[in-house]
């Protein structure tokens, strides 16, 4: 009789367990479905989710930039999710993960909390981060960012440093310090943080204007030299490049001796 009842319960647990699973990916599935509806209500009029053929009609910046932007300064879904979830409710300059460039094109978000609740914004948030795709190089009008890019003229774009000096002497200690705006421990008062905005967006409008003239024209130069230019023709690129490098790296040490000059020693220590 025992051994009737366990065959009877290792029967029932092989039934069981698979209808378990269905039931658990059936949920998953239909959240998912869920909060992309609540996406293409509440947010798809002004973020399209896919690359769009003709940039000169968006009025919001697309859903794959957001992402990438967010996953570019938080590297922890929770904290990407909750960032996403409270910049919505109450967007901020000073909060911002976006290109300075991009607020003056478009603005700064006006809050959401009369249109969404907080729950709605965390499902959305949490299917923003896990289904948008981030597609860095597909220059393809047919790209869709959900199913990614599959022309094979698809050429990756390599991140050309602007700058002549680079390495942990060198950091990005504006962006560093936007990653650790809240931070209780570093405690910036917003006297710092109204200083420290303003070295920002000088920083990065100096840095940006520089940044496609340096590439152009460091990719030119090795072109050439794999089709054996002569050296006499490259030189003046060269200088040319050098020079460009040069402001660049101006702008960095600049943007590095204000910022620690406004920091107190602690913050310092702390960063």
């Amino acid at each position: 009789m025992i051994n009737l009842i366990k065959v009877i319960s290792m029967k029932l647990n092989k039934i069981l367990m698979p209808l378990g699973l269905l039931l658990t990916l059936s949920s998953a599935l239909l959240a998912t479905s869920t909060a992309e509806k609540l996406f293409d209500t509440k947010c798809a009029s002004c973020h399209v989710k896919i690359k769009p053929a003709d940039f000169s009609t968006l009025i919001a910046p697309p859903a794959m930039g957001i992402v990438k932007h967010v996953k570019m300064n938080y590297n922890n879904r929770d904290e990407a999710i909750d960032f996403i979830t409270s910049f919505a409710l109450d967007p901020q300059e000073s909060k911002a993960v976006c290109m300075p460039k991009t607020i003056k094109k478009f603005g700064l978000m006006p809050s959401q909390k009369d249109n969404v609740t907080k729950a709605e914004l965390d499902q959305i948030a949490a299917w923003m981060y896990d289904n948008i795709k981030i597609n860095k190089s597909c220059n393809s009008k047919d790209c869709n960012s959900k199913k990614g890019c599959n022309s094979k003229k698809e050429k990756k774009k390599k991140n050309i440093s602007p700058f002549l000096i680079t390495g942990k002497e060198m950091p990005h200690l504006t962006k560093i310090l936007k990653m650790n705006w809240e931070n209780k421990e570093l405690n910036l008062s917003e006297k710092q943080k109204k200083k420290l905005l303003v070295i920002r967006k000088v920083t990065m409008d100096g840095v940006m204007e520089l940044k496609p003239q340096i590439s152009k024209l460091e990719t030119k130069i090795k072109m050439l030299i794999t089709e054996g230019t002569n050296p006499q023709k490259l030189y003046p690129m060269v200088q040319k490049l050098s020079k460009l490098k040069a402001e660049a790296t101006k702008i960095h040490i600049n943007c590095i001796f204000n910022t620690k000059n406004i920091l107190t020693i602690q913050q310092l220590k702390i960063l």
